[in-house]
C-alpha cells in the first residue's frame, strides 16, 4: 500500500519535461540557454563553410583553365568509337532496318557539328602536313586556341553524304574513331604516329575479315594540331 502512495506521489512530483510554465524552460533548456546553443552552432558551420570557401579558392589558383598542372604522358591515348555497341560489338542484320537504323542516327548526330559550313565558320583552315602550333607571345597568352577545320566529307563513303546509310544497308558499316586530346602531345615529332590496327587478338583476326581503313588527315606520319576530331574511319570491303 505505501509502495503504490509512494509511486503516486514520484510521478506527481514530475516536472513537465516539453514545457514548464514555472521556470519557461523547452526541453529542459530557457530560450537563452537555446539562444547560445544556436549561436555556437552558428558560427561553428560559418567557419567550416569558410574554410572550405578557402581550400577551394587556394586550389582553384593552382589550376590552368586551358592547360591542366599535371598531367601523365600515356602511352597510348585514348579513343573514342561511333557507334557503340554493346560489349564494344556491333551486330545487326542488314535484312531489319530497326537493327541497325540507331547506328546511322548516331553517326548522323556526330557528324553534325562537322558540315562544311560550321567548319568554315568556327575554325581555321590549316595548311596540310603541318603541326598548327599557337604559341603565346610573352605575357599574353593566346587562349582559347583555335582549331583546325574538318571537314566531314573528307570521310569520303564513311561521311553519310553520299550514303545515308554509312554502309549498314550493305553490310559495309563505317566506325568512326578519334584520339582523345593530349596536350603537348605532337604526333610523328617525337615518334611513331598513332595508328589503328584491328584484330590484336587471333579469334577477332579471324571473324573480322577485311578491312579498309582510311586515315584523317590523309597523310599517316602528321596529324594537325588542334584538330577538332581527327576521325579515322574504318569500312570492311
Amino acid at each position: 500500500m505505501n509502495n503504490k502512495e509512494d509511486e503516486r506521489v514520484d510521478t506527481g512530483a514530475k516536472e513537465p519535461y516539453f514545457w514548464n510554465p514555472r521556470t519557461h524552460e523547452f526541453l529542459g533548456r530557457t530560450a537563452s540557454s537555446w539562444g547560445l546553443i544556436l549561436l555556437f552552432y552558428l558560427v561553428f558551420y560559418i567557419f567550416l563553410g569558410g574554410m572550405f570557401v578557402l581550400t577551394m579558392y587556394v586550389m582553384l589558383l593552382t589550376l590552368d583553365d586551358y592547360k591542366p598542372t599535371y598531367q601523365d604522358r600515356l602511352v597510348t591515348p585514348g579513343m573514342m568509337i561511333r557507334p557503340r555497341g554493346e560489349a564494344m560489338e556491333i551486330l545487326y542484320n542488314t535484312k531489319d532496318t530497326e537493327s541497325w537504323d540507331i547506328y546511322a542516327q548516331t553517326l548522323d548526330n556526330f557528324l553534325g557539328s562537322y558540315n562544311n559550313s560550321l567548319q568554315v565558320q568556327n575554325n581555321d583552315e590549316c595548311p596540310p602536313d603541318n603541326y598548327f602550333i599557337q604559341e603565346d607571345s610573352g605575357e599574353v597568352r593566346n587562349n582559347p586556341k583555335r582549331s583546325c577545320q574538318f571537314n566531314r566529307t573528307t570521310l569520303e563513303e564513311c561521311s553519310g553524304i553520299t550514303d545515308r546509310t554509312y554502309g549498314y544497308q550493305k553490310g559495309q558499316p563505317c566506325v568512326l574513331i578519334k584520339l582523345n586530346r593530349v596536350i603537348g602531345m605532337l604526333p610523328g615529332k617525337d615518334g611513331q604516329s598513332p595508328y589503328v590496327t584491328c584484330g590484336a587478338k587471333k579469334e577477332d583476326s579471324d571473324a573480322i575479315g577485311e578491312l579498309a581503313y582510311q586515315y584523317t588527315p590523309s597523310q599517316r606520319n602528321t596529324f594537325n594540331l588542334l584538330v577538332p576530331s581527327p576521325t579515322t574511319a574504318r569500312r570492311p570491303s
